[in-house]
C-alpha cells in the first residue's frame, strides 16, 4: 500500500510541476496525465506509468521555459518516484503488507539514485556554466549512461 501511495503523491508533484496555463497544450497534457496517474496506481505493472511520465515531460516540454535547477531537480525527482514506486508496487499485490525489510531498502535505493543524479546535476552545471545549456545535456547523459551501465555490467560479469 505504501509504494502505491507513493506513486500517487509523485504524480501529483510531477504533474503540477510545470504549472501550465489551464487552457493550453500543457493544461490538457496535465489533465490526461491525471487520468493517467488514477490508471498507474490501479495498474502499476502496465504501460500506465510511461504513459503518465510521458504526458508530464510533454506538459513540461511545453509550459516550462526557463526552469531553474531546483524545479529541474524536482521534476526529475517526481519522475524518478513514480517509476520507482511503480516498479515495487507490480511487484507487490494490491492488499499485501510491505515488509519493513524491502520497504527500506527500496527507500534507501531511491534515495541512493536521487542523491547521485542530483549531484551530477549539480556538478555539470558547474563545469557547463548554464542550466539546460547543451554541455550540460551530453555531460549529464554521459554520466548518466556511464552510472548506470557500468554497475550493470560489473553485477552481470560476477555472477557464474
Amino acid at each position: 500500500m505504501i509504494p502505491r501511495v507513493v506513486l500517487a503523491a509523485a504524480a501529483v508533484v510531477l504533474l503540477l510541476a510545470p504549472w501550465p496555463a489551464p487552457l493550453s497544450l500543457a493544461g490538457a497534457a496535465t489533465l490526461v496525465g491525471a487520468a493517467v496517474a488514477v490508471w498507474a496506481v490501479r495498474a502499476p505493472g502496465s504501460l500506465a506509468p510511461l504513459v503518465l511520465l510521458a504526458t508530464a515531460v510533454v506538459s513540461w516540454l511545453s509550459a516550462v521555459p526557463d526552469p531553474g535547477l531546483a524545479r529541474i531537480a524536482a521534476f526529475a525527482a517526481a519522475g524518478y518516484a513514480v517509476h520507482s514506486a511503480a516498479a515495487i508496487s507490480a511487484a507487490v499485490p494490491a492488499g499485501a503488507p510491505v515488509g519493513a525489510t524491502l520497504l527500506w531498502r527500496w527507500v534507501g535505493q531511491t534515495l541512493a539514485v536521487l542523491v547521485i543524479g542530483w549531484s551530477l546535476v549539480a556538478m555539470t552545471a558547474l563545469v557547463a556554466g548554464l542550466p539546460g545549456s547543451a554541455g550540460l545535456v551530453i555531460v549529464g547523459m554521459l554520466a548518466a549512461v556511464t552510472f548506470v551501465a557500468l554497475p550493470a555490467v560489473v553485477v552481470r560479469r560476477g555472477r557464474p
